[in-house]
């Protein structure tokens, strides 16, 4: 039977018609998946910040941070872990059992280069978020310990930090330009404590010197210095060059005066910088965003650690010693820092 032309030209009609329908179709699929791909920087980004001992600064600034971000950023959720310092951190980077963290810039180049803690094993699997601020080191002793210089702490108790800690590597490496090991060579009795439980030692005097690394002031110290007759032992003169010397990361500071009690004369020592690092597989977007919602809020910051009022981003590439993250190098350049060729990613 023969159609129609009449009939077989709707038909025709109709066909294409069907076949446009079907690929209007397939596009609103398409660009439906391709916008949750688009949307995929809104999907939660979980980030477990690395910090320190419960009663040093890292904890407490990384807990204010935590709370910042899931605050102000809608797609992270923050949370905060107490551990040993810095070489744990990285190592729970490598792990992936943490996204961001605190870490002193000498343990992270060591880290970058497989050296020291590192040695043979670098890890690499982080960048550079920003600087934060110096870390202080403090020998604290007693006044009636005998202890008046560096040198005087040969054979005596000292609680240099827990093992493994960037401030117990920070004990070892300054008392070495004074050739005393307590570590391999017993030159002095070690306590490998954290903060909090060094303090309590050091006030129930069994130990004579505790050595803190951290900002200004640090609670830790302030315990010591209020609950016990104590001072800050200065790093001065030719063995804070010889240490600058040989462990260039280290730079001088000077503790102000009155900062803690009995303390009415300024006390000169010498710091690391303590940075913010990341996973380097994190997204530049959240990365940007954590910065900028940090910098925007340094008053919120500052309610645990009044350091973290100070923070500018003019100074956020400071002590920085490994490349810095892509989201990282987007923020800085957009404030007008100047990134060095070694720091970009």
């Amino acid at each position: 039977m023969r159609i129609p032309k009449g009939i077989l030209s709707l038909l025709c009609i109709m066909l294409v018609f069907s076949v446009l329908l079907t690929a209007c179709g397939g596009t609103s699929s398409k660009s439906s998946s391709t916008g949750k791909q688009e949307n995929s920087s809104n999907k939660k980004v979980f980030v477990n910040i690395a910090t320190a001992t419960t009663a040093g600064v890292y904890y407490a600034l990384g807990n204010s941070i935590a709370e910042l971000w899931n605050k102000k950023i809608s797609n992270v959720k923050a949370s905060a872990q107490a551990t040993a310092g810095t070489p744990q951190n990285i190592k729970l980077l490598a792990k992936k059992e943490a996204q961001v963290a605190f870490a002193q810039n000498g343990l992270a180049l060591d880290a970058w280069e497989g050296r020291g803690v590192f040695a043979g094993k670098p890890e690499q699997g982080f960048r550079a978020l920003t600087y934060l601020y110096p870390n202080v080191c403090y020998f604290v002793v007693r006044t009636d310990s005998g202890i008046n210089s560096l040198a005087d702490i040969k054979g005596k108790r000292i609680a240099p930090g827990p093992v493994g800690s960037g401030t117990e590597g920070n004990a070892r490496e300054i008392l070495s330009v004074l050739d005393i090991d307590y570590k391999d060579k017993g030159d002095a009795k070690a306590q490998y404590v954290g903060n909090a439980e060094a303090s309590e030692m050091f006030s129930n005097n069994q130990v004579d010197v505790t050595f803190i690394a951290g900002g200004i002031p640090h609670s830790s110290v302030v315990e010591m210095l209020t609950s016990t007759d104590a001072k800050i032992l200065p790093i001065t003169g030719e063995v804070r060059d010889m240490l600058i010397k040989k462990y260039p990361s280290y730079f001088p500071v000077t503790i102000p005066a009155n900062t803690f009690k009995n303390q009415t004369q300024p006390v000169e020592t010498v710091a690391v910088s303590n940075m913010l690092i990341g996973a380097a597989d994190l997204s530049d977007d959240v990365v940007y965003q954590m910065l900028d919602t940090m910098y925007k809020n340094t008053d919120q910051l500052e309610k645990s650690f009044k350091g973290a009022g100070n923070m500018k981003p003019e100074e956020g590439i400071n002590g920085i010693t490994v490349p810095l993250h892509p989201g990282a190098v987007k923020y800085f350049k957009e404030k007008g820092v100047q990134i060095p060729d070694k720091l970009l990613p």
